[in-house]
C-alpha cells in the first residue's frame, strides 16, 4: 500500500482539483517560453469543465500538469487533497493510474491487443483481475460490446475513442482528463463522443476536464474555462462562486 503524504486542502470535500500559482516555463534566456502563467483554479467534484482557447494558449500544458504528466516550474496541483509535487516518481505513477483517467486525441491503443485487452490493461498493470461483468457493462454503456475481440485497426475512429474512454474509466478514477479527444474525428462522431462524456458525467458523477478547440463542443460542458497567453481569461464557473 502506497502512503500518500501530500498536503491536504482545507477548502472542502467538494473540491476535486485545485491549482495555486501554476506556472510552466520552457527553455531559458532568449528561448524562454512561459506556457502557463500563475493559474489558480478549482474544479469541484462531479463538474464537467471544458478548457478552450487558441493554439499555444497553454490549455494542453495545464491538462498535463493536472494529470502529473509534466511538472510545474512554480506552483502546485492538488488532486483530492494530494499535492502531486509531494510524490516521488513511483508513487506518482501509482496515484495517476488509480485516480486519474486519460483520454488523448491519438487514442494510444496497443495495436496487438483487442478491445477487451486494451480496456483491462490498466487493471493488469495494478495486479487487479478484471471483473467480467463490470467490463461488459462498460463496453455496453459505450456501445462497443460487439467489438470486444476486435483489434484497433478493425475499428472506426469513434469506436477507437470509445475504447480509450472505457480504458480511462475501468479503474474508476476520480478524475478524467481528455486532451482534444475529438481532434481526429469527424463532426458527427465528435458530437457522439462528447455526448458520451456528458452521459458519464451525469450518470456516474465523473469529474471531467476536457481540452477542446471546438467552441460548439465546449458549450456542452457544464463549465467553460477560456485561456489566453498562459492565463485564464474567463471562467463560466466563477459566477457561481
Amino acid at each position: 500500500m502506497i502512503c500518500y503524504t501530500g498536503s491536504i486542502t482545507q477548502k472542502g470535500e467538494s473540491d476535486m482539483i485545485e491549482t495555486k500559482n501554476l506556472t510552466k516555463i520552457y527553455g531559458s534566456d532568449e528561448n524562454r517560453l512561459r506556457a502557463l502563467d500563475g493559474v489558480d483554479l478549482t474544479i469541484s467534484r462531479g463538474e464537467f469543465a471544458a478548457i478552450v482557447g487558441p493554439s499555444g494558449c497553454g490549455k494542453s500544458t495545464l491538462l498535463h500538469l493536472l494529470g502529473g504528466i509534466d511538472t510545474p516550474t512554480e506552483g502546485i496541483v492538488v488532486i483530492e487533497g494530494v499535492d502531486l509535487s509531494s510524490l516521488a516518481p513511483d508513487p506518482l505513477t501509482v496515484f495517476r493510474r488509480r485516480h486519474i483517467g486519460f483520454v488523448f486525441q491519438s487514442f494510444n491503443l496497443l495495436p496487438r491487443l483487442n478491445v477487451w485487452e486494451n480496456v483491462t490493461l490498466p487493471l493488469g498493470l495494478d495486479g487487479i483481475k478484471a471483473d467480467k461483468y463490470e467490463v461488459e457493462t462498460m463496453l455496453s454503456t459505450l456501445g462497443i460490446a460487439e467489438k470486444r475481440f476486435a483489434l484497433p485497426h478493425q475499428l472506426s475512429g469513434g469506436q477507437q475513442q470509445r475504447v480509450a474512454i472505457a480504458r480511462a474509466l475501468i479503474t474508476k478514477p476520480h478524475v478524467v482528463l481528455a486532451d482534444e479527444p475529438t481532434g481526429n474525428l469527424d463532426s458527427k462522431t465528435s458530437l457522439d463522443v462528447v455526448l458520451t462524456l456528458c452521459r458519464l458525467n451525469e450518470e456516474l458523477s465523473q469529474t471531467i476536464v476536457m481540452v477542446t478547440h471546438s467552441e460548439e463542443l465546449a458549450q456542452m460542458a457544464s463549465r467553460r474555462i477560456r485561456m489566453g497567453d498562459g492565463r485564464i481569461v474567463s471562467d463560466s464557473g466563477e459566477a457561481s462562486k
